[in-house]
């Protein structure tokens, strides 16, 4: 059995970094009317899961432009 290619393991963690996300927007809407602290400490996760899954796709295009 093969290893994944670079590009399958970004796409593979691409997809389950923003499943994740959902995962802990969805969280955070639970803390809405408990501790706001909370709410921006997992609303700033869920960026930082956004951002992430965005440059895996990002180096993966670039690493691909390259000769």
């Amino acid at each position: 059995m093969s290893a994944p290619t670079k590009k399958q393991l970004a796409s593979r963690h691409m997809r389950r970094l923003r499943t994740m996300r959902e995962q802990v927007v969805d969280m955070a809407r639970q803390w809405e009317d408990v501790d706001k602290y909370a709410v921006n400490v997992l609303e700033d996760l869920a960026e930082a899961m956004d951002s992430t899954a965005s440059n895996l796709l990002d180096d993966d295009a670039v690493q691909g432009a390259m000769p």
